[in-house]
């Protein structure tokens, strides 16, 4: 957290206390216990407090280069902070992660209910294929229930994560919404219980890569919510906010969380993330984060079919007359063209290739986004496929080694 954000983070602390004082010595005002000039004075510190947390918040979002800076900060002291787990070569490496599963209590305002199918599919499937599970944080929703309500309505989940730590392939990365595993000793009270002794959740965790055992780069994988204000500044507030906002998922019975439709790197905080990781580069540092639940890889523009290729197709459908296929291709080419249009500039090219993000897995139609590295390889995978099989679709592919190279 940068020094503003713990100015803010103070500010906080200080107008929740200056809250509480206010309705004390407005209920003894009232009966006359006190006078109302200690209510007076404390309203008035009081309403300095909130002005001073609308300042930094209207400063992250006007003030040019403030929030990237507080993104940087947050996720560069967890770079620094963060335990390198292993070195390996990069055509060994076996790896799954999966981050923003939010599991719930199985309610109706559980995000995880609809995705845990594809979720315990991709869990037994990658067990299978002896690969390393990185849990990226957010495994928990702890911001609206209670850790026994979701341990005990999630034994079946945690019994398939359970089986990577028994065999040593399990990582846990602690985010915002499960925060509560930062300590030791809630980890060891909650989740060994579940999990298994000696696991360690930790806030990062970094993989080295090596090729003929000379380093090549290093994996940095992170949640993503350093250097954020509602995560780390203001989160009293936003716990209290979410708390009361389940209540109207469960009564309404639907999660809001819906997927992303495509990997466009066009939101704010996954932009910041990507600026910090650039700045990196020169050591080859690839960033795996999750947090904005929107998968990034390497190619952020939609492939458009050039002119000549529609031309071609059209000619192609005419002569074999399939309308319906002149039709599509120029479907195609219109649709890409509005979207273009639509997005106002903002989708950014990740160049250099070292960003990428898992999505999540408790998306509302109940699919789950992950990120999978095997074979020199890495992924963005898709539970189920396109034909709704529980089984990995393939959203795009390309070469670790490739990437580090350039």
């Amino acid at each position: 957290m940068s020094v503003y954000g713990r100015i803010a983070y103070g500010l906080v602390l200080l107008a929740l206390a200056l809250l509480a004082a206010t309705i004390v010595l407005g209920v003894l005002a009232i009966v006359g216990v006190v006078a109302a000039l200690p209510l007076i004075l404390t309203g008035g510190a009081l309403g300095g407090a909130i002005l001073g947390i609308v300042a930094y918040m209207q400063a992250r979002a006007h003030v040019p280069g403030f929030y990237d800076a507080e993104i940087a900060c947050g996720l560069g002291r967890a770079f620094r902070e963060a335990e390198i787990v292993d070195s390996v070569e990069i055509d060994e490496l076996e790896l799954i992660v999966l981050s923003d599963q939010h599991k719930g209590a199985r309610d109706g305002a559980d995000d995880f209910h609809r995705s845990e199918r594809a979720y315990c599919a991709a869990l037994a499937y990658y067990h299978e294929l002896d690969h390393r599970l990185v849990v990226l944080g957010d495994a928990e929703e702890l911001w609206e229930n209670t850790i026994d309500e979701v341990m005990d309505r999630n034994r079946e989940v945690f019994a398939l994560e359970r089986r990577f730590h028994r065999e040593g392939r399990y990582e846990r990365v602690w985010g915002n919404h499960d925060d509560v595993w930062r300590h030791p000793r809630t980890v060891r009270r909650r989740l060994w219980p579940v999990l298994g002794k000696g696991l360690v959740v930790r806030e990062a965790l970094k993989i080295e890569l090596t090729e003929n055992g000379k380093r090549k780069g290093v994996l940095f994988c992170v949640h993503g919510h350093q250097g954020t204000a509602d995560s780390e500044v203001l989160a009293p507030v936003s716990r209290l906010v979410v708390r009361v906002f389940r209540l109207v998922q469960s009564l309404l019975k639907r999660p809001w969380n819906t997927p992303a439709t495509d990997t466009k790197l066009r939101e704010r905080h996954d932009l910041a993330m990507f600026r910090w990781a650039r700045e990196q580069w020169s050591e080859r540092v690839i960033l795996i984060a999750g947090h904005t639940h929107r998968p990034v890889f390497e190619r952020t523009e939609p492939p458009r079919p050039a002119p000549a290729a529609v031309a071609s197709a059209a000619r192609e459908a005419a002569r074999r007359s399939r309308p319906d296929a002149r039709a599509r291709a120029r479907a195609g080419a219109a649709y890409v063209d509005a979207e273009r249009r639509w997005i106002k500039g903002e989708a950014t090219r990740i160049d250099p290739p070292c960003y990428f993000n898992t999505g999540c897995c408790a998306f509302a139609d109940g699919d789950a986004t992950g990120i999978e590295i095997s074979g020199g390889q890495i992924r963005l995978l898709r539970f189920p496929d396109n034909e709704g099989r529980p089984r990995p679709e393939e959203l795009d592919e390309t070469g670790l080694a490739r990437l580090l190279r350039r």
